[in-house]
């Protein structure tokens, strides 16, 4: 009677977890994100975020920045922008004051979708010789260096492959067979 007991209470216990964790998830975490920039740049210590005061998820996702930068031993800055006219200063803010080695931006809604943030942001940090690593294709096909997407079978990178030459980031192997290049000219 007892093990049939735990068999049903471990039986619900996983259905509620699958409710709560579903498989279908189609975001990759900025925890994740931060754990692929990791592996592609070994020995990185700071990386920049550029942030839109204005998105819809900034409560949500800086407290989860912080956790990713302590569990990742990456000092994570953000430079919060709320216009375009900030976008430079912060810019170098991250590069002059903090000394971070790339540029990360999460998402590209917003203040940074618009192309001339994403200009500048990739023109400055190829020119400082800082990757940027993106949240769309749309970014590597204007210099960024790597983005990520996650379907069924889990984590695929997709890499400018020019731009990572040149930024020194090599694919590890075993993330080969889930890294799509670019063929950029």
């Amino acid at each position: 009677m007892y093990t049939l007991r735990l068999f049903v209470a471990l039986s619900l216990l996983l259905a509620s977890a699958f409710t709560l964790f579903p498989e279908t998830e189609t975001e990759v975490t900025p925890l994740q994100q931060l754990f692929l920039i990791k592996e592609l740049k070994p020995g990185i210590a700071r990386i920049g975020v550029i942030w839109d005061k204005n998105a819809a998820k900034r409560d949500e996702v800086l407290p989860q920045l912080q956790r990713a930068s302590a569990t990742t031993g990456i000092k994570v800055v953000v430079g919060e922008v709320a216009s375009l006219q900030e976008v430079a200063p912060q810019f170098r803010m991250l590069l002059r004051d903090h000394q971070v080695e790339a540029i990360w931006i999460l998402e590209e809604a917003g203040l940074l979708g618009q192309a001339a943030a994403r200009s500048f942001l990739i023109k400055s940090a190829t020119q400082a010789g800082m990757p940027v690593f993106a949240p769309s294709e749309t970014w590597l096909k204007e210099g960024a260096c790597v983005t990520w997407r996650k379907d069924a079978n889990g984590i695929r990178l997709v890499v400018n492959k020019a731009v990572a030459e040149a930024m020194g980031i090599t694919i590890p192997a075993k993330y080969q067979d889930r890294t799509a290049f670019l063929a950029m000219n």
